[in-house]
């Protein structure tokens, strides 16, 4: 038999599930997964099956995205000029009033954000989920690669800020020993953010198990419910056996 047509458009797709609401996530990937898989895009199901069904922090941040893409873009773009003019400062090639500068702007655009996130969520708007949703920003906001994913609304794990953040008093490096240090907070940087990415990847693998745990609890209550009517069928045909 000839391989089916493959799956219309799959990143518009994926779009449509990381739209959805939490509690819809999973149905929703299961459902794509097997599509694929009848299309014969055997590879593209086990990817969409192995997604991992976002928290309420980061289906609020996706859908910011979705919602209003100007104020997401100003946060990226605001992170982004932070980060160039954090360099800048640190090799003594621009004024410190730029930092200054960049840090309020993305401040602001963190701070407008967060409030409409605020209205969005609603009544899932904790004070725990607020600041999971700010963190989760700020982090986006400057790291390079997760603003690309907040910029396309596909984050799937909550994100924390790595590192020194901004830098509103820098001084400038000038001599050979401050160039030396200069060098070790890097590395001393570089060192963090590894980290940082085990315990996120740690974190992601014990999320997978969590949910294989959870399938498997509600496969073992199903069987107890069965079992527990199957019981029920033969106390009450020896009941009418007896009464015989």
């Amino acid at each position: 038999m000839p391989p089916l047509a493959a799956v219309p458009n799959l990143e518009r797709e994926l779009d449509a599930l990381y739209a959805l609401p939490p509690e819809e996530f999973v149905a929703g990937r299961n459902d794509l997964a097997a599509r694929l898989r009848r299309a014969h895009q055997t590879e593209a199901a086990e990817s969409v099956r192995a997604l991992r069904r976002p928290t309420v922090a980061v289906w609020a941040v996706n859908r910011l995205t979705r919602a209003h893409p100007d104020l997401v873009a100003e946060l990226v773009e605001a992170g982004a000029r932070l980060r160039t003019v954090q360099q800048h400062a640190l090799a003594a090639r621009g004024p410190q009033a730029k930092v200054a500068e960049a840090t309020e702007r993305e401040r602001e655009a963190l701070r407008a954000l967060v409030a409409t996130a605020r209205a969005e969520l609603g009544t899932r708007a904790s004070p725990q989920v607020v600041e999971r949703v700010s963190q989760t920003l700020r982090a986006a906001a400057v790291e390079e690669e997760a603003g690309r994913l907040l910029a396309a609304g596909r984050l799937t794990d909550e994100l924390h800020p790595v590192g020194f953040g901004p830098l509103e008093a820098v001084t400038p490096r000038r001599r050979p020993e401050d160039a030396a240090a200069r060098a070790a907070a890097r590395e001393r940087l570089k060192e963090l953010r590894a980290e940082a990415r085990r315990l996120a990847a740690d974190a992601a693998r014990a999320a997978g198990a969590a949910d294989v745990a959870e399938r498997e609890a509600a496969r073992l209550r199903r069987e107890a419910d069965e079992l527990r009517a199957a019981a029920d069928r033969a106390a009450a045909a020896a009941a009418d056996a007896t009464g015989r």
